[in-house]
């Protein structure tokens, strides 16, 4: 199976300007994705998607050669990702001839990633024969304790028949998409112009305390603590 690792990677961002290019411990925020993308290997062709010249350059230092620049018109904040990747896709069959069964999603505002664990990730898709495979982790507050508020009224996110206390050990288990990894066959993103289909997307469980999502620069700081462990 011959798999592409997508690396989405615009210019514009809102909460941190020029995110994929802002320090985290003194290297660029896009540096820990493309870095881990190249110790894949096992068939996979990492790919960087951006309408930056500047992220394109930096890219280049680490052997990503090709003359790609994605279209401002598909490079916009509403943007659908899905569209930017089958672009990427058929630009890479039109000018390199390669073709590829599926489409594996490492986003740089997810910079703490285990070789190891993707690797399981991708076996696992591949020996399953999966149309999609989504990782998750455990979330820290229980829906059970969250509120939801309109106004001035509020009411419980998930309403909890037994009204168990915290003490008391949950039966359901929650999880967050943590997005740190997103694999889906080729003709499955076309269709569903997603890699989340509740009937066919299989769960990946991250067994970790703490996913990191750069939104803002605080995400940053959290980030730069965890990468000094």
């Amino acid at each position: 199976m011959k798999i592409i690792a997508f690396i989405p990677a615009r210019k514009g961002s809102k909460g941190i300007k020029n995110k994929n290019m802002a320090l985290l411990n003194k290297r660029p925020l896009i540096y820990y994705t493309i870095n881990i993308a190249k110790k894949i290997r096992n068939n996979v062709f990492p790919f960087v998607s951006t309408d930056s010249k500047k992220i394109l350059r930096y890219c280049e230092k680490f052997g990503f050669k090709n003359k790609y620049l994605r279209p401002k018109s598909l490079s916009k904040s509403n943007s659908d990702l899905s569209d930017a990747i089958i672009h990427g896709i058929n630009w890479l069959k039109k000018n390199y001839n390669l073709k590829f069964d599926a489409v594996l999603l490492l986003q740089p505002t997810t910079p703490i990633r285990e070789v190891k664990k993707l690797k399981l990730f991708i076996n696992q898709f591949k020996r399953k024969k999966l149309k999609s495979l989504i990782s998750v982790t455990p979330i820290k507050e229980h829906p059970y304790e969250c509120i939801k508020l309109f106004k001035n009224k509020w009411s419980y996110l998930v309403e909890n028949p037994k009204k168990i206390n915290r003490r008391q050990t949950y039966k359901k288990k929650f999880y967050f998409i943590d997005g740190a990894y997103y694999i889906a066959k080729i003709n499955f993103l076309k269709k569903n112009k997603s890699f989340i289909n509740k009937k066919y997307t299989k769960i990946f469980i991250h067994k970790r305390e703490w996913p990191i999502d750069i939104d803002h620069p605080e995400d940053l700081l959290v980030a730069s603590t965890f990468l000094k462990k």
